[in-house]
């Protein structure tokens, strides 16, 4: 099981999983860095409540618009508390953050720019798609 995050969503608003929990998905609708910071302090925040490590499958943010820019090594200076949050929390696998090739591709951006944790897919609305295909729902 996989939650995909990709639209604002209140962590107490998220479902904590199980083996029998549906998977969501959703949509990031505004491509900005306060956007991913928000979903990100707010898993932070469900994470620390919930006293354990996650026992569902990690939340999958599918990024593919310039608010994948916060991840480049080159903006790490500027996003630094925002890139050091997303590693840690993917260190506790509650989070899996992928980014659009076609992006990369676009803006000129190689995939080494990128740091470790961060995995790349080769289109970031096919990737939603597929995963609705898959039986996640949007919340």
């Amino acid at each position: 099981m996989l939650w995909c995050l990709a639209q604002p969503a209140w962590a107490d608003t998220l479902h904590p999983g199980s083996l029998e929990s549906p998977a969501f998905i959703a949509q990031i609708e505004a491509h900005t860095p306060n956007e991913v910071s928000a979903i990100l302090h707010r898993l932070e925040v469900l994470l620390l409540s919930d006293q354990s490590f996650p026992s569902s499958a990690p939340l999958a943010l599918v990024l593919h618009g310039d608010e994948a820019g916060v991840f480049l090594r080159r903006n790490y200076q500027s996003n630094k508390a925002l890139v050091d949050l997303a590693a840690r929390l993917d260190a506790f696998d509650a989070v899996n953050i992928q980014i659009c090739e076609t992006w990369l591709r676009g803006a000129s951006i190689s995939k080494s720019e990128l740091p470790a944790f961060v995995e790349t897919i080769p289109y970031g609305p096919s990737q939603e798609k597929a995963l609705l295909k898959q039986g996640y729902e949007y919340f």
